[in-house]
């Protein structure tokens, strides 16, 4: 672990004595909430969920158990489907982001937090995120990229927190608009449906898989260390069939693996 980097953060949490922390689920949250809340106290951090069509059910279960644990007040947020995100539109990020964060800033006010801090980090600033400057707009802080942590720092320093040391090898993940094609009319079945399909090869055995849509085919996507257990396991025919049950016509093995934001291109 990156004592400087550490030692960092604690002064910039420390200068702002109260925080509300936009709570995800993910690894990067999580660990920044943790830390908050042993340098600063639980009664002076606020942690907020957006709960939407699109959010990954497991990881607003996660975040809520882990404020649980910690003793933070959790507030939770719900979105319906916004019209502007039916087509799947490119910028699909910025606007989500805009709509979640303008909202939890509100809230967080409301509740006497002046300041609303994410997980952003040093290593997202060399990945597409367009939602950063839904962020940087609305004044969103990021106080683990401001003291110069990256990935592997805040994995090390998840491993030393009591609650997200389990958390420490977590993969990352985002919301289920990006297993879709750009322009893509989305409802919340079709949500629901790849989020059911995910889940069930996670129950296979397999430990990233990313469904990603096309129509009625399911192109699933492994992690390199997964493809030897799927074959291994020769779970093709156990795949097709549940991701059949679920209403998909077709089920494919993409043999160039996962790959972050593969629709990006297409």
């Amino acid at each position: 672990m990156n004592t400087v980097k550490v030692a960092k953060l604690k002064r910039i949490l420390r200068a702002k004595k109260r925080v509300a922390i936009a709570l995800s689920g993910g690894l990067d949250s999580c660990v920044l909430l943790e830390f908050c809340a042993r340098e600063l106290g639980p009664e002076n951090c606020l942690a907020l969920c957006a709960q939407t069509p699109y959010s990954i059910k497991e990881e607003i279960l996660s975040a809520r158990k882990l404020c649980g644990k910690l003793g933070v007040e959790c507030i939770t947020e719900k979105f319906s489907l916004p019209e502007v995100l039916k087509d799947n539109p490119p910028n699909r990020c910025y606007l989500c982001k805009a709509m979640i964060f303008k909202r939890l800033k509100d809230r967080a006010a409301e509740r006497g937090f002046a300041v609303l801090c994410d997980g952003s980090n040093v290593s997202d600033l060399s990945d597409y995120r367009p939602g950063r400057k839904a962020a940087e707009e609305l004044g969103i802080k990021s106080p683990l990229e401001e003291a110069g942590l990256e990935k592997s720092d805040i994995r090390a320093l998840a491993s030393e927190l009591k609650n997200c040391a389990k958390f420490a090898s977590k993969r990352a993940n985002s919301c289920m608009l990006t297993r879709f094609p750009f322009g893509d009319r989305i409802s919340p079945d079709k949500l629901r449906r790849a989020e059911r399909a995910e889940a069930f090869l996670k129950e296979l055995g397999l430990r990233g898989p990313r469904v990603r849509v096309h129509g009625n085919l399911a192109r699933i996507e492994l992690a390199d260390e997964d493809f030897e257990l799927f074959v291994e396991k020769r779970l093709f025919k156990i795949a097709a069939k549940g991701l059949g049950d679920l209403g998909y016509s077709f089920c494919a093995l993409d043999l160039g693996g996962y790959r972050k934001g593969s629709f990006n291109n297409v």
